[in-house]
């Protein structure tokens, strides 16, 4: 099923420089929008971190014969809509922290097919998964920065609930293919995400997506298949980037997933003219080193990729599909790498790893309490099947001293990163097994304050196959860890207990003191204790939960809600002050819109916009390659 649309994440961006969770140092103007000369709380500071998917359309559905339409007549699930929840507040994009701002995920996603009568032909909750494969200045127009970048979001919907599907022939397969599994599995590429807070569609992006069957055995997060590398492990000539395809030869197909691959042109999802392409297999006389090649050494797969179609990615999801495969393809598939040709010369614009290798990580963000073992799912596969006694070596990554920041001189000392080592034990190599699948195994334990105005630390993790010296991986294959100091709830705690965490929050989140709850106020937790009570003691991925962040120690969530939730023999809650301290007061804020009236405000807003908007994704980008091209 392929749907086309819309979504929304309205993150907060004060939270994007480190240096604004040192709450004796912060100042007032790190809530307020960037300018042209300072980068004060970025392009969004009063975001309340809500995803949503907005008028997402199903344009195309495909059966288990290889057959598709986009004909409602054919099949009425065609014009639905894919939805969130009916009846919960938004799902929430969060990033791991701000010095690792490149694994963000959704959490608290409900997804549903509605038809705008009947609530959801099927409803799921999504998994909460961190995007992958980035690629900045991916689309050639509309702005810089985040807006021109895209990546893809994997995961699957769990939990699932049906309603009659009798109508839909298509709905009747799906439902019956999940049934052993019991998931559907959900790629979503976003694109052309607009950062501009003087344009109507602030804050809205593009969204390409497939929902199908999760079938067994396979990872939830990506597609263990056949994975498409530039040989310079970020990009082709001609901005091409990661993508993969998915071989079935007892079905004798095979689909390539184009829609984070090819350049585009602009965010109405055209792509950029690259000249004619063929999806070709190289046999075996194929030379290493040839870049044209002879139409001896190459046996081409399907038609050429109509890729500059109209609407393409609208219609398709920018899934090429060949069918009908014959004996002699697919032995040589299982065999040989496949390459993309443009046929104007037969050049090799991208191709398959060496040897068909391909190696990830299934769970790659980890927000851990001391003293817990730990434990990621490796995958590897050659040439689509799953690959045994692979050896996978994690290492963890040299100390960075610049991730996380803007390039304001704040006077504000910049935490390094991956220190101290003690903190992380890790485990000795994976081997996969003979589905392709190894578990590896580490200890974390507290890293003893080493950021000093911030809890835990960050510690990231890369992994390689050893001995394949040639395997190319995206630069965010990486395993990302946030370690939280060691924390002892105190019997009776006060509002010295709790303030100092609340007043960060009050800082970095502004949307809540200015139209809900000031966090820094004892009078005014005092005032919203239930509310607070709700929100702290939500399950980890209700989008209720608090903080939204997921930030939190669990030995600190559980001081607040002790303090929240003490009662004297009488029943009253007691909500413990402690030293007396006047609350902080509520200033206006020009980021939150409700200090000047709405006409006001964007006439102000237009005329302070910078030329130039900085991404902060991008930024943070480069402050993480940069770092790694130390290790090099």
């Amino acid at each position: 099923m392929v749907f086309s649309g819309k979504f929304q994440s309205d993150v907060s961006t004060v939270n994007n420089d480190v240096r604004h969770f040192d709450v004796a140092e912060f100042k007032p103007e790190y809530q307020e929008y960037q300018d042209d000369q300072n980068k004060n709380g970025w392009w969004n500071p009063c975001g309340s971190g809500a995803f949503r998917l907005i008028d997402c359309q199903v344009t195309e559905v495909g059966y288990q014969d290889g057959t598709t339409t986009r004909d409602p007549k054919k099949d009425p699930v065609i014009g639905m809509l894919i939805g969130g929840s009916n009846d919960l507040v938004s799902a929430k994009m969060v990033d791991l922290d701000p010095q690792m701002q490149l694994v963000s995920e959704i959490w608290g996603l409900t997804m549903r097919l509605t038809d705008g009568k009947i609530p959801g032909f099927f409803e799921g909750k999504f998994l909460p998964a961190p995007f992958r494969d980035i690629l900045f200045s991916r689309q050639q127009q509309n702005g810089g920065g985040d807006q021109t970048a895209t990546a893809i979001y994997q995961s699957v919907l769990d939990d699932l609930s049906w309603v009659n599907v009798s109508h839909s022939p298509f709905l009747q397969q799906l439902k019956a293919m999940s049934e052993k599994v019991g998931k559907l599995s959900v790629r979503m590429m976003v694109y052309s995400y607009n950062t501009d807070h003087t344009n109507p569609e602030f804050t809205i992006g593009r969204v390409s997506g497939v929902i199908g069957p999760a079938l067994e055995g396979e990872p939830d997060s990506f597609v263990l298949g056949r994975r498409f590398a530039p040989a310079n492990g970020d990009r082709t000539p001609q901005n091409m980037n990661f993508f993969n395809a998915q071989v079935d030869a007892e079905g004798r197909n095979i689909c390539v997933d184009l829609s984070n691959a090819l350049p585009l042109l602009n965010g109405n999802g055209d792509f950029v003219d690259i000249g004619p392409i063929q999806l070709v297999v190289l046999g075996s006389e194929f030379d290493e080193g040839t870049t044209h090649l002879s139409e001896s050494v190459f046996t081409p797969i399907g038609d050429p990729i109509p890729y500059m179609s109209t609407n393409w990615m609208h219609n398709t999801g920018a899934l090429f599909n060949a069918t009908n495969l014959t004996d002699r393809q697919i032995q040589a598939m299982s065999l040989q790498p496949l390459a993309l040709l443009n046929t104007n010369d037969n050049s090799i614009m991208i191709r398959e790893t060496q040897d068909g290798l391909l190696v990830r990580a299934e769970q790659v963000v980890h927000r851990l309490n001391p003293d817990m073992p730990v434990a990621v799912d490796f995958y590897a596969s050659r040439y689509g099947v799953p690959s045994k006694g692979e050896q996978i070596e994690v290492t963890l990554q040299p100390p960075a001293s610049d991730q996380g920041t803007g390039p304001d001189d704040l006077g504000i000392p910049i935490p390094v990163i991956n220190v101290p080592e003690s903190a992380i034990t890790l485990g000795a190599n994976a081997v996969t097994d003979a589905n392709g699948k190894a578990r590896y195994e580490y200890s974390v334990t507290g890293p003893g304050n080493p950021r000093k105005y911030m809890d835990g630390q960050v510690y990231l993790m890369s992994y390689t196959p050893v001995g394949a010296t040639d395997y190319i991986q995206q630069f965010m294959d990486i395993i990302a860890n946030l370690v939280f100091d060691h924390y002892t709830v105190p019997a009776q705690p006060t509002w010295n207990d709790v303030k100092p965490i609340m007043s960060q929050y009050n800082n970095l989140y502004p949307v809540m003191g200015r139209m809900l709850v000031n966090l820094s106020s004892y009078a005014s937790m005092v005032r919203f204790r239930s509310v607070l009570e709700l929100a702290f003691s939500r399950e980890h991925n209700d989008p209720n939960y608090m903080p939204v962040t997921r930030d939190l120690s669990e030995p600190k969530r559980q001081m607040i809600l002790k303090w929240l939730c003490e009662q004297d023999s009488s029943g009253k809650y007691v909500l413990r002050r402690g030293q007396d301290e006047a609350p902080l007061p509520i200033e206006p804020c020009a980021s939150c819109e409700i200090s000047e009236p709405q006409g006001q405000v964007k006439a102000r807003l237009l005329a302070e916009a910078p030329e130039v908007l900085k991404g902060s994704k991008e930024l943070a980008a480069d402050l993480y390659r940069r770092h790694t091209n130390k290790q090099d």
